[in-house]
């Protein structure tokens, strides 16, 4: 029984491998395939210009080899009307040249021979007197072409060739014509015929492929100095590729190279500017951290020490919180941060960030209030955490010790809505859109602001498809809610949830 069973297992097993070395087979058979069909379609390393030229030297030859089926098509159909014709013409011609008297001259005289119209031999013809033959062509049979002497058209075979043969009688002379050709002459036109016609065409196709060569050539030079321009270029050089010398069908590409250059030039001026900004940003900082650890240093009392390392420490703090703001600015701007929209209750998000500022608003003896309701959108949590996070973080710091900060979320026009206020100093009305700039900071703001929370703000609403709208914050001026007021506040408002 074992015996039996490994042997089952080992033709199994053999089968699963013949299976997949078949299939591999084919896997290997089939990518050939495709393989020489790209290479047929799209040889690898031609130019445009070969390219061009092969197809429309195929198209051509197509198109001449279609024109010529049907040109020998019709002058087959053609061919016996023609042939028909020929033969009464010629019968016409030999019976018009006949002199008198021939019915007295002996049959088949050589010396009374005539070809008038058989130099080319693809004709025979007999003149028959009497029933006897009296002028002949050379080539002409001994018999008669057509025994019955029958007006008309006939086919014969006459020593096992096939004949056409015309016979016009001329009764007051007593005499017969007979002009007949054979199949054999016909097919021997015809074929005559299709090779001048091979000739012809090959030599007109090699002149078109010509003509079409230096035609496309010619037309291609402009891209031939388009690219040598850009061989030239300088790295950094990201000026527009000129258009007119270029044919029109190229104008569209150039067009969106071009596009996509200015998008790369102001991509390499933001980056230069941001690059300036930051290290001018992060110089300051240093410059302090480096003051408090001296001053700490040089301390000699432990009040002073201390008050020197808490200044250190606050700016440590503010130095970290500015390289954080500036690396993920750096990512939202080289699109690391891709958008990963999802549906999300905005009022939990909004607690989970609360949370964070806790401790910092009882050190400011400061009050957080939230006013949420159960808000759905399409968002990623991920930016949206960093938004709300440098949204809060902005009123905080305004508001001042002691100060209020409110925040609230609501569902308005079927998008969800959020907003942030405090009772700060707020900000003066020519100064509410420019906050959004990277690395401003409007007159009479705290100390320990960088200018980038805002502008982290602006761009991930952006790429939300939010709107972003300022106002008064908490103080509203008193009784008039026209007057001027105290405090600052940010509302950004959400698209629509599809349905």
């Amino acid at each position: 029984m074992s015996a039996i069973d490994g042997r089952d297992a080992g033709t199994g097993t053999g089968d699963g491998e013949r299976e997949a070395r078949w299939r591999e087979r084919e896997r290997q058979l089939s990518s050939w395939r495709e393989r020489c069909r790209q290479s047929r379609e799209f040889p690898a390393g031609r130019s445009l210009r070969w390219k061009l030229t092969w197809v429309l030297f195929k198209a051509v030859l197509l198109a001449w080899f279609v024109w010529l089926s049907c040109q020998i098509w019709q002058l087959g159909r053609e061919h016996t009307g023609m042939l028909d014709n020929s033969l009464r013409e010629i019968a016409e011609q030999v019976l018009g040249s006949m002199p008198e008297g021939l019915d007295r001259l002996p049959s088949r005289d050589p010396a009374r021979a005539t070809v008038p119209v058989d130099a080319d031999r693809k004709m025979s013809f007999q003149v028959w007197a009497n029933g006897r033959n009296v002028v002949y062509s050379a080539a002409a049979p001994l018999q008669p072409l057509n025994p019955e002497f029958k007006d008309g058209f006939a086919r014969r075979v006459i020593d096992g060739e096939r004949w056409q043969v015309y016979t016009l009688t001329d009764k007051p002379r007593g005499l017969v014509v007979q002009v007949g050709r054979t199949k054999r002459m016909a097919i021997e036109e015809l074929q005559n015929w299709i090779v001048g016609s091979l000739l012809a065409a090959a030599l007109i196709l090699v002149l078109f492929a010509l003509a079409t060569w230096l035609v496309i050539g010619r037309s291609l030079r402009p891209i031939t100095a388009l690219r040598r321009i850009l061989q030239e270029r300088q790295p950094l050089d990201l000026t527009p590729l000129p258009t007119h010398p270029l044919p029109s069908e190229f104008h569209p590409l150039v067009e969106a190279f071009n596009g996509q250059l200015e998008r790369v030039d102001a991509a390499v001026q933001h980056e230069r500017r941001f690059i300036s900004d930051a290290a001018h940003e992060l110089r300051t900082p240093l410059a302090v951290l480096s003051t408090h650890a001296e001053l700490a240093l040089r301390a000699t009392t432990l009040e002073a020490k201390n008050a020197a390392l808490q200044k250190l420490n606050a700016g440590v703090q503010r130095s970290a919180r500015l390289s954080e703001q500036l690396l993920d600015l750096a990512r939202l701007d080289a699109g690391e941060e891709s958008v990963r929209l999802a549906p999300l209750d905005l009022s939990d998000l909004i607690v989970l960030v609360i949370r964070d500022f806790e401790t910092l608003a009882r050190e400011r003896r400061q009050r957080i209030s939230l006013r949420a309701e159960p808000t759905r959108l399409l968002g990623d949590v991920d930016q949206l955490g960093i938004l709300l996070r440098n949204l809060i973080d902005n009123a905080v710091r305004h508001a001042g010790a002691d100060g209020q900060v409110a925040v609230s979320c609501s569902a308005e026009a079927g998008g969800a809505v959020l907003r942030v206020a405090d009772n700060g100093p707020g900000v003066a009305t020519d100064d509410c859109e420019r906050i959004f700039d990277r690395f401003y900071r409007a007159p009479g703001s705290p100390d320990g602001g960088s200018g980038i929370g805002l502008s982290l703000v602006a761009r991930i609403a952006q790429t939300h498809g939010a709107r972003i709208e300022c106002g008064q914050g908490l103080e509203r001026g008193g009784d008039d809610p026209r007057g001027p007021g105290r405090g600052f506040e940010v509302c950004v408002r959400f698209p629509p949830v599809p349905a």
